[in-house]
């Protein structure tokens, strides 16, 4: 059975994610009320709705399915609705039987539900406007009439208008025989079937459900449960709580689009013998197969240095008779249109190559390794300011980058 988390809010990523249990995010209209201070009646406008799934979709790629209620009992209305939710991310929405205003289901006595009459036309016209959104519709018929053969005649009525499964909803008590004997005959004609264990959740853990239900919506557990643990708390007790500001703001931060790097190799000083670095196919190749972690590698070189013919993703940047490490950075610059940028000596050993994404200055103990990373405004900024006889380390120390990470 998978499971759909009711998700409060966007944050809820963090810890839901990757759990393999969580197999897609539920918005509920209960918990958007409780939480926006409204009364779950569709009270709440449904721009909330649109604008939860347009954040949630950035940062999931998990399914999401979204709580519509009745669609205010109007075709129309409910299209439109439908219609823009998908189009912000939705996969699924679930509509109730119910008439408007809406009446929560953990109050079945108190229900007004529409005919089947009604509720086909509203599923029909929601499905044949966006075919490409599953649509489930959520009977609600079986806690008001306990009778096992109606409300299984409604479903199969709901499917006929369009929708791809059913929810048959018990919110009465913890007695769930007229469920399953319900489920069990949906099952048997192959129909895709969720359930709302909210008064049943032992039976759901002891495995009653698993070849009766192919999904279990697990509506406002999680507000439940923050509701719970708020309940408990005072402003004494709140101020002897640890703060973690800092997991926050790593959180925060890590919703920032990182953007790409570039990777400079700097290899335009001959050795004693006359040769280039780079112009040896093994030296190139140890950066080179780093290609997918670049949006682009420079290499800078002298103008007598012999080069092949190499992929588009490398550049190549001539100097003539370079006066310095930072005199060389600067004819990179025209190709470097990246946020970021990793800087890196052409002779750098195994230890620096396996580092190359160490955020500041790369040192190996006490000693330069010949690696730095910065925003590329950073050490455009660097540049202007500095000596073209200069080196990168002096360059980076006289301007406060610091080391980071710091290996022996």
């Amino acid at each position: 059975m998978k499971y759909w988390v009711e998700l409060p809010e966007v944050w809820a990523t963090e810890f839901l994610q990757h759990d393999p249990h969580c197999h897609g995010y539920w918005i509920s209209s209960l918990t958007q009320s409780w939480q926006k201070g409204y009364a779950d009646n569709c009270t709440l406008g449904w721009n909330n709705y649109v604008d939860l799934v347009r954040r949630l979709r950035l940062q999931s790629d998990k399914k999401i399915i979204v709580d519509v209620d009745m669609l205010f009992n109007e075709p129309s209305i409910a299209a439109t609705i439908a219609k823009e939710l998908y189009h912000v991310g939705c996969n699924t929405i679930v509509v109730e039987s119910k008439r408007f205003p809406k009446v929560n289901s953990l109050t079945p006595e108190s229900m007004n539900l529409s005919t089947p009459e009604e509720f086909a036309r509203l599923l029909n016209k929601v499905k044949s406007t966006v075919p490409e959104l599953e649509i489930i519709a959520r009977n609600e018929y079986l806690a008001s009439t306990r009778d096992v053969d109606f409300t299984y005649k409604i479903a199969k009525r709901a499917l006929d208008a369009g929708a791809d499964g059913v929810v048959v909803h018990w919110g009465a008590d913890n007695d769930t025989s007229l469920l399953k004997q319900t489920l069990s005959r949906l099952k048997a004609d192959g129909v895709t079937t969720g359930i709302i264990p909210t008064k049943y959740l032992d039976q759901v853990n002891q495995g009653d459900f698993e070849e009766l239900a192919d999904f279990s919506i697990l509506g406002n557990i999680c507000s439940s449960f923050i509701r719970h643990s708020f309940s408990q708390q005072t402003v004494k007790s709140l101020l002897q709580t640890p703060s973690m500001f800092h997991a926050i703001l790593d959180r925060v931060n890590s919703h920032e689009p990182s953007g790409q790097s570039s990777l400079i190799v700097l290899g335009a000083v001959a050795d004693n013998a006359g040769n280039y670095l780079l112009e040896d196919e093994q030296v190139r190749q140890r950066f080179l197969q780093y290609q997918d972690q670049y949006y682009r590698i420079i290499l800078v070189v002298d103008e007598q240095c012999q080069l092949p013919d190499l992929p588009e993703q490398v550049h190549i940047a001539r100097i003539k008779g370079s006066m310095g490490e930072v005199h060389s950075l600067s004819v990179a610059l025209e190709f470097l249109h990246t946020e970021h940028v990793c800087v890196a000596y052409a002779d750098i050993d195994d230890f620096a190559l396996q580092n190359l994404d160490a955020e500041g200055l790369l040192f190996h103990g006490d000693v330069f390794a010949g690696v730095m990373n910065c925003r590329s405004d950073i050490l455009l900024s660097m540049i202007e300011q500095q000596d073209p006889a200069s080196s990168l380390l002096m360059m980076a120390l006289r301007h406060g980058v610091k080391s980071t990470l710091k290996l022996k």
